[in-house]
This record gives C-alpha cells, structure tokens and sequence, in this order.
C-alpha cells in the first residue's frame, strides 16, 4: 500500500511510519518541520516539506496514488491553544479538511485521524468509554472533538472510511523537547540535565501513559483490519505524576521537585477504556510504564543532546509601518528645512522643496507624499506670515496654489510609478515561487516514473523470459508523453510477451473503446473501435479491474485482456489476440500482469506530467496544441504509421482569424483521440487518429456545418498511406 503520514517526521507519526515500512509499505510523511526532525526517519520513503493546509499538498497527491492518509499533523499543546485559538484551528482545523478533501478527491481508501482524550474534558467517570459525554475544556479539545466529527461526515457524504483513534498520554523516544512537550521527555531532559523537575499541581493528578511503539502498533493493526469508528487507545491505567517521578528517579532527587499552581485547561484525572480495541483488534499494550521509561532514558542517554523546540515568531513590521515612515519623513524635512536655512540664499535657483518631496515619494509611498507637499507648503505659508502677509490674501494666491498642485501632483505620480513597481516586483517574485513548485513536482514526477520503472524492471529481469530483451523493451517507456507511450508499449508487449498481435485501446464513458496502438504486423487489423458487449471477456475484465484470460479458448474473444487502471477506474485496456498455446502458463500470467503495471505507471506519470504543464501546452482555455507540441505529435503519428502501420489524416482548417471560441467550437467536434493545433507557420490543422480519407469527409462535414473550412492535406496522406 502507499501509506501517507501526516507529521511523520514528528514523534508519534515516525513510529507509525515505521511501523508500516517494516511490513513493506510504501511510506509517503507530510510535514511542515515545526516540531518534526528528519533524523527520526532513517528509511527510504518522499517527503513534501509544508503544512497540511498548503494547496501546494495537491500535487503531492496527484503525483502518488495513496491507499491510506494517517492525519499525525497538528498543533498539540493545550496550553497553546488556550493563549492562541485562532492558531490551533488553523492547524487542526484547516489542514484537517484539507486532508479529507484532498483523499476525497483522490480516491483514498482509509482516512486515520489521531484524536486525544482531551475530547472527554474532565469527566469524573473513569474509565473514559468511546460513547462517554464529550465536553472539552481546551480549544485543543474542541478542535479535535470538531475533526472527528469531520471525519464522520466526510464518511457519510463520500464514502471515505474513517478511524478515529483516541490517544492517551503517549511517550517515548523522538519526542521533541520543549516547553509544549509531554511530561515525560520534559522530565527525564530535566533528570538527565540534573536539574530541578517542576510539577503544576499536587502532583496527585493522573495520566493513562501508552508507549508510542503501542500506538504505532494499534495504528497499523487497524489499518490492515479495516477497521472504522472510533477507539480509546491506551493502557487503561492511571498513574499520577508523582508516581511517574519516583518510577524515573527510581525513588530518588524528590527534593529537587518545584510544585507550581496548575496550569489553566489541565484536567485532574485521565483513564481511558481501551477494551473495545482489544476486543475488536485482538491489540494489547506490549510495554508496562518502567520497560517504556527505561527504553525512553536509553534513548535520551545515548542521543546527543538536541536544541529545544523554539517558538517562530513573526518579523516585526515596525520598520514597515506607516508611523515609522511618518517618523522618517519628519527627520527628512527638518533636515531640508535646516539645508535651505544654509544653503538657499547662496543657491536661490534650486527648488529644495521639491526636491523634498520627490525624496519622500520615492522612499514612503503616496501618503507621505501627500504629507510632504502639505509640509513644503506649511513652509512657504510660514515665511509669508513672517513677511507681514494677512491670512486671507494667501487663499487668493494663485502662485501659492500652483506650486502646491505642482508639489502634489510630482508626489503623487512619482508615488504611483514606484508602487507600481513594487507590485510588479512581487508579482514576478510570485510566479518565480510558482514555476520553482512546478519545477519540484515535475522533477518529482520524473524522479518516480524512473523509480518505478526501475522497480518493475527488476522483477522482469528475474523472471525467464530474454534478460536483455526485456531490459532493453522497458525504455520505450521513458518518454512522458501518451502518444509515444501507446507505440512503446506495443514495443514492450511484443518483446516481453513474445507475441506480435497485440492492440491498446482508450475507453470512453460510453461503452466504446477506440484504438489507441497496434502491433506492426500489416495483417493485423483490429478494429478501430471496439463496443464492450456485455458478459464478454472485455466486459468482464474492465468492470472488475484485473486481468482476464480466455481459459475457455473462445474463438470470439482475445486470449486475455489487461486493463489499465488509474485513480480506480479502468481507462485504456491491452488486448492480446494470438499467443502460444506453450506460453499459457502460471509464470506468463505473471510477467503479462508485471508488463501491465509497468504500462499503467507510465501512463500514470504521463497524466500528471500533462496535467501540470497545460497552460504551456495548450492555447488557453482550448484544447489547441501550441506548435512546439503540436510538432511533436505529428512525428509521433508519423512514426506510428511507418511502424505499427497505424494511419491517420492530417487537416487543414482555413481562415485568418482563429479566436477563443473557434477553437472551442473545433474541439468539441472533435474525439478524445484526435489532436488539434497550430504548426509554426501559424497554420491550423487537425490530426484524425486512426482515420482514412473516406472517414475525414465525416469530420470535414460536421466542422462545416459549424461554418469552420477545413480540408484534407493529400501529400500528407500520399506519406503515410
């Protein structure tokens, strides 16, 4: 299974990253590395670095096909959340429904959401059952008591299957050290450093402890059960934590305790009843609280003492402040007002004023400007009353008003260029941020299309079909685009396979599938469309998603049929029309099953690669090719019909002027198949997958009936008769 582990560089979602990769999972950890470390996975698996609330997290589920999401990531102190609310929902609230919308989407089987038992608040009935009253007093509560209830609905609306696990105080090695720690790895830092342990309370408060390899344990079982709904996990037993200091001081240093008021949101007593998970999952707590203590102190005695856990604040923005600008702007005019004292009566013909105000235009923005130009004026004011002036003779001062305007006008103008130019700063900053996250997932892409093709080619090499052969087949499927994908893979079933009549149709939704590749043998002519008749082998094969074999030696079916199956849904098929009576064995079903998944991953990879490139790809908004790549199809299909004697038609649609909706209107006359797009001469022309002459009159009359002028180009045709 493809596993995906939210928080799994974090302390609980490593174990239970682990966990799944010793049972040979593949392992798929999301994490923003705010309290996670990568040093606490040491296996092979991929990584995205960001929040779970990031849309970026859509490209890490599109290019990966995840069976399970184990939802780790949260913000998890109580304390936190009480002085930060608005944060600890954001966390918890919006990475969750991000996570479920995106499984939704994605067509994830399980969705695991890791709960606590702060949804229970401080209920005196102990032990705490699943159906117990829910009545958090921390938002941290609240908000995991509000997930879970997400999680149901999201069951009830779409179907994905949800298990919510309730986690009592979990500990263990790998938990991060800081003040938003448990008491466990914040107590025994405290002893191994040798200083004073500092207890809010009594000390006579309890917690139900579970070692986090329990957890991982639980986690897992119930993963491969199929289990759903909800479950304490814990070890049923309270301990409270003057008990846990004397089992890790092994009865020694009390005098080293400082007892403090409880914190606010902390609740007295905790137990939760784990028999339903016993019952249900046949799962018991392997470790008693000394063996989990013992091998936490291992841990931490051997690991190197490691930095704690810093709270990220955000950059002040005093210096970006409009009071820091206005503070600026004041110190800049008293020193021009002290420059033109000096230096005016020697150099009358410089304007000081103006020269002001470009300087606070340029370096404040607008409004200083505009405050600028009030202040330059207050000047000229101020020296007219010092001169004897009256008050009212200056609103009637024509000169006054225009070197005003003139001040105000260059302020605002000169403002409004440099803003203009930060903003198009930031917008080219942003689209560089844009197309290096296209960059990551692209090379992504490419990095896994390589892994997997790699994986599959090992299992082929071990088999006994020609080593070599084999190896050298799966290079038909490097390239990432389909239609060099549809000829490799021909290439590939005909070398592995050792059979030369095979045919890879695309399905539609309408019960039709159209002939995509063939082998090159000119004899053969499968049919350029297939209908998928009920109760047929095709039939039986596509609806069921695996692969089938004409045991009965049918004379009207294929000797097996192979369906290629993306996000759960079967989109293309392999049909396979003349094999060896000797070559229907056990180890042939196998290799045509591995062949099969080898062609599936390509054609997936190539999904995604044409997906994310669609703006460069296409005219936008239409299904027009651009010319770079619409000269690539071209040779494509050219190499096709040389090879595999597949024809196509090539058309050329008249006119000057082809607008938005033209080209909307030609793709929708047009099949999935088909391909339509501008050469670099500018010229229109469509490509007639699979298509005679005779067959293209169809399309040149359906395309006139819409007022398009189109036409067949016979050179191209006399080429590739």
């Amino acid at each position: 299974m493809n596993v995906l582990v939210t928080g799994g560089y974090g302390f609980i979602g490593s174990f239970i990253a682990e966990r799944f990769f010793k049972e040979d999972h593949r392992v798929f950890i999301i994490d923003n590395l705010f309290s996670g470390r990568k040093e606490n996975i040491d296996f092979k698996h991929r990584s995205f670095i960001g929040d779970v609330a990031d849309e970026k997290c859509e490209s890490f589920f599109k290019a990966h096909s995840f069976d399970v999401v184990i939802h780790c990531a949260a913000q998890t102190s109580v304390q936190r959340s009480i002085e930060k609310p608005f944060e600890d929902s954001s966390t918890n609230i919006l990475g969750l429904i991000n996570m479920l919308n995106l499984s939704k989407k994605y067509g994830v089987k399980t969705f695991v959401f890791c709960s606590s038992a702060a949804v229970y608040g401080e209920n005196v009935s102990l032990p705490l059952k699943e159906e117990d009253k829910l009545d958090p007093v921390s938002p941290y509560g609240i908000n995991k008591m509000n997930g879970e209830l997400y999680c149901r609905k999201w069951d009830e609306l779409y179907g994905l299957s949800s298990l919510v696990f309730r986690f009592s105080n979990v500990y263990g090695p790998r938990q991060h050290v800081s003040a938003e720690s448990g008491v466990v790895s914040i107590y025994t830092t405290k002893l191994l450093k040798q200083e004073a342990i500092t207890v809010f309370g009594t000390g006579d408060q309890t917690r139900d402890f579970i070692y986090a390899g329990d957890v991982a344990e639980a986690v897992y079982r119930g993963v491969i059960s199929g289990l759903s709904g909800i479950y304490n996990v814990s070890n049923n037993t309270q301990t409270s934590i003057n008990e846990l200091i004397t089992a890790l001081t092994n009865g020694k240093r009390q005098h080293w305790i400082d007892f403090l008021d409880p914190k606010e949101g902390d609740i007295a007593f905790s137990q939760l009843d784990n028999t339903r998970l016993k019952k249900d999952l046949d799962w018991v707590p392997k470790y008693s609280l000394e063996e989990g203590l013992k091998t936490t102190l291992d841990y931490y005695e051997n690991m190197p003492a490691s930095e704690p856990v810093k709270e990220r604040k955000p950059r002040s923005t005093l210096w970006a402040s409009h009071w820091m600008h206005l503070a600026e702007n004041i110190v800049l005019f008293l020193m021009f007002y002290i420059l033109s004292i000096i230096a005016v009566p020697a150099l009358e013909v410089i304007d000081f004023w103006m020269i002001y105000v470009l300087l606070a235009a340029l370096l404040f923005g607008k409004t200083q400007a505009v405050f600028s130009s009030f202040l330059a004026i207050a000047v000229y004011v101020n020296e007219a009353f010092s001169s004897g002036r009256e008050p009212v003779s200056l609103f009637m001062d024509n000169e006054l008003f225009a070197t005003f305007t003139i001040y105000l006008l260059i302020g605002l103008i000169v403002s409004y260029v440099v803003d203009r130019r930060k903003i198009e700063l930031l917008y080219t900053k942003d689209e560089l941020a844009s197309s290096q996250a296209q960059y990551s997932f692209l090379s992504s892409v490419y990095e896994e299309t390589l892994e997997i093709k790699n994986e599959l080619q090992q299992q082929i090499l071990r088999s006994d079909n020609g080593i070599g052969q084999i190896y050298q087949a799966t290079r038909s499927l490097d390239s990432l685009e389909p239609e060099a994908l549809f000829a490799g893979s021909i290439h590939v079933l005909e070398q592995t396979l050792k059979a030369k009549h095979f045919a890879l149709y695309s399905i539609a939704p309408n019960g039709f599938a159209r002939l995509a590749a063939k082998s090159g043998d000119p004899l053969f002519m499968p049919g350029a469309s297939l209908k998928i008749e009920e109760n047929s082998l095709i039939s039986r094969a596509v609806s069921e998603k695996k692969l089938g074999f004409n045991h009965s030696l049918s004379p009207s079916d294929p000797f097996f049929v192979a369906p290629i199956v993306q996000r759960n849904k079967a989109v293309a098929m392999i049909v396979c029309y003349d094999v060896s009576f000797q070559q229907l064995t056990l180890s042939f079903r196998n290799l045509v099953d591995v062949v099969t998944r080898l062609i599936s991953a390509a054609l997936e990879r190539s999904s995604s690669y044409i997906q994310e490139i669609n703006h460069e790809r296409y005219v936008e908004e239409t299904t027009a090719l651009k010319p770079a790549y619409f000269a690539r199809i071209l040779e494509q299909k050219q190499q096709a019909a040389g090879t595999l004697h597949i024809p196509y038609t090539l058309l050329q649609v008249y006119g000057e002027e082809h607008d938005k909706e033209r080209l909307q209107s030609i793709g929708a006359t047009l099949r999935t198949t088909d391909y339509f797009g501008f050469t670099e001469e500018g010229e229109l022309h469509i490509i007639l997958s699979n298509t005679e002459s005779s067959d293209a009159a169809l399309v040149v009359d359906r395309l006139g009936k819409k007022g398009i002028d189109a036409a067949v180009i016979e050179e191209e045709l006399s080429h590739v008769g």
